[in-house]
């Protein structure tokens, strides 16, 4: 092998860098000693930018701010229909009405789907925008599953 490569040992990195690159942990994978974990609660993505985009161009706060929470839940469960709560949308600021506010807009652009039942949370089922891939990795194999799930 060595004949192939005359000079394979140039291309190796000098000892004194070694400590700066990923190195193998415990469980066997790399980690880079510069890589630094997200502290705290964030968005998960990817969130089609078309989707939030439409989002942010309804009117008023409320449609906006409802659409982070859906999306917010969606990245927590990794699935596009979550149950929308009361206290998800407290932390966006989103107060009762505003929710249904919020969701007949959203609703209404054909961002979301919605199952509303008396006394109960809305079901909320996230749309992919035209051409646009879904917005969340299982979005289709989910809405396959559930369609032929009802179709049974």
């Amino acid at each position: 092998m060595n004949e192939d490569f005359p000079d394979l040992d140039r291309l190796r990195l000098p000892t004194q860098q070694h400590s700066t690159h990923a190195q193998p942990n415990s469980n066997g994978r790399k980690s880079s000693l510069n890589a630094r974990r997200v502290q705290g609660e964030f968005l998960k993505g990817p969130i089609p930018l078309k989707w939030l985009g439409s989002a942010s161009k309804l009117p008023g706060k409320a449609p906006l701010a409802t659409a982070l929470a859906i999306m917010f839940e969606v990245g927590r469960r990794r699935s596009p229909q979550i149950t929308l709560t009361t206290a998800i949308l407290d932390r966006f600021g989103v107060n009762r009405k505003a929710k249904y506010r919020g969701l007949e807009q959203l609703e209404e652009a054909n961002l979301i789907e919605v199952d509303r039942r008396p006394r109960k949370n809305p079901i909320v089922t996230v749309l992919a925008v035209d051409g646009d891939t879904s917005p969340c990795p299982k979005a289709e194999k989910s809405s396959e599953l559930l369609e032929s799930a009802s179709n049974h």
